[in-house]
Parts: C-alpha cells; sequence; structure tokens
C-alpha cells in the first residue's frame, strides 16, 4: 500500500479574503452570526394514538414541573417552559459559556375528537407527558341524493 502525503491548500484567494475573517466565519459556529440558539433550543416531541387516546411525550430534562405552562385555547395545545440560569458567584472564569436554561413553547392543533376539558399532564424523569383523550364523535347524517325527474 502506497501511502501518500497530503498537501496543504494552497492559497489562492484575492487578497479581500486574506484578514481571516472568511475563515473565522466558516469556523465558527452558527449562532456567533445568526441568533440560532432559540430556535435550535426546542425539545423533541413524540405523538402517539391509542384507541382511547393521544399522548405527547416532550424530552425535557433538568426542568421542574413549576417551570411548565400547558394552555388548551379553542382548538390549539401549547406548551411552554421557561427556566432561568441562576446566576450565583463562581470562581471559574468561563473563556466561553455555551449552556444554560433558556424559554421554548411548542404549539398543536388538537383533534375535532378530543375532549378539550379532561387533557392532562405529568413531568417524570425529565419527560413531559400529556395526554388528550378522545370522545366519540357523531357520524355525520348521511345525505341521500335524490335526482329529479
Amino acid at each position: 500500500m502506497e501511502t501518500k502525503a497530503v498537501d496543504k491548500p494552497r492559497t489562492s484567494w484575492p487578497t479581500l479574503f486574506d484578514s481571516g475573517w472568511m475563515e473565522k466565519f466558516f469556523n465558527a459556529p452558527l449562532d456567533e452570526f445568526f441568533n440560532f440558539g432559540k430556535v435550535m433550543n426546542v425539545p423533541a416531541v413524540n405523538v402517539t394514538e391509542t384507541e382511547k387516546d393521544f399522548r405527547l411525550s416532550i424530552a425535557a430534562p433538568g426542568l421542574e414541573k413549576k417551570d411548565f405552562k400547558v394552555d388548551a385555547f379553542d382548538d390549539m395545545l401549547t406548551i411552554s417552559a421557561e427556566k432561568e440560569r441562576e446566576e450565583k458567584e463562581e470562581k471559574d472564569r468561563y473563556n466561553r459559556r455555551e449552556y444554560n436554561y433558556s424559554s421554548w413553547s411548542r404549539s398543536f392543533t388538537l383533534p375535532e375528537n378530543c375532549d378539550f376539558g379532561k387533557i392532562n399532564a405529568e413531568y417524570k424523569n425529565g419527560e413531559l407527558k400529556i395526554f388528550i383523550p378522545k370522545k366519540e364523535v357523531k357520524e355525520p347524517k348521511k345525505v341521500k341524493n335524490i335526482s329529479v325527474n
């Protein structure tokens, strides 16, 4: 097997790109230039359906029950959480600090056959579970087309 050395790429860019800003732009995290932090901080949600209900499971570790707000209004279910980072005096000096708690919100359209008054939620082991019971939906009356002679 033959080994070849990898050549260092030649820089033949015009002087406009020699200042280092281009390298910094492409090697820095996106959040440094664009505010994607809040967009990317939304937790994952699994939605399942059984014969009796719909279930939402939201991965939200590190939060407490009091941090959540779950609202059902008209045909929308909105789940939000907010936790502020504790401001305490620390001995360590951070050069970069990327993790902290912030806020997020998710909204879902409720199905027509949900029992709005019986929606409940529980938070355990870093997972928020929301149960949306189904109600029986009356079948619409069948329409018979009558031809006119």
